[in-house]
Formats: C-alpha cells, structure tokens, sequence
C-alpha cells in the first residue's frame, strides 16, 4: 500500500513513524511531492485514518495508489533502479584501491581521534 503525499515540510519520516511502519520515502530533494511506502497494507490504513490530524497539522493532502497509478509507480521504481545500476562505476585495481582504502581509513581514525569529551561538573 503507498501513499502519494503532497508536502510543504520535509519531516516525513519523523511525522508518520509515530503512526506506522515506514519502509521507505521516495522524494527527491526539493520536490513537494513524494511517495511514502509502508511495510504492511495495514500501516497504509492506519495513516489514512489519522488523516485529519496530519493534514491539519502539517498540511498534507495523500491518497493511497491503486490500480494505473500504483503500476505506474511500480514502473518509475524499476526505471530508477535500472539506471542506477547502469552508472559508469569508477573502477580502482591495484594501488590506487589500496591508497583509497588507506586514505579512507585515515581520516576515519583521525575523525575518531579528533573528538572533543566535555564533561559537566555537577557538584
């Protein structure tokens, strides 16, 4: 079950965990339109019913997709993950990898090394 919602805020996520599962939000940044899956039908239901509290709340208009419109987005899903994994792969052999490796693990250790513990004094 998906819902399409058409949003001003961003907080998606947080806004409709609180009510269901949420497998997963598709939306591009900038867009104000985005299509939220959950991980049951149910959940799907679940949010339609609390409708008027997120639409009043955060001003959001949603429908859940049905027929043409779900096998539409089912299509946009499949064109998306095609291209994504028809992206030219910028491939390392050799030392290049292990620089790259070395370099990454570097900056994690220097990231690690570099934060600052402050402690309060409660007395």
């Amino acid at each position: 079950m998906y819902l399409i919602l058409y949003v001003i805020v961003p907080l998606i996520l947080d806004a409709l965990a609180m009510l269901a599962d949420v497998a997963y939000v598709d939306m591009l940044e900038g867009d104000t339109e985005c299509h939220v899956r959950f991980n049951t039908p149910e959940d799907a239901q679940t949010v339609m019913k609390s409708h008027k509290d997120l639409q009043i709340k955060n001003n959001w208009k949603y429908e859940i997709l049905t027929g043409d419109n779900e096998q539409r987005y089912w299509q946009k899903i499949l064109v998306d993950r095609q291209a994504k994994l028809n992206q030219p792969r910028e491939k390392k052999r050799g030392t290049e990898k292990l620089i790259a490796k070395a370099e990454r693990m570097r900056l994690e250790k220097t990231q690690q090394t570099s934060k600052h513990i402050r402690f309060s004094e409660d007395n």
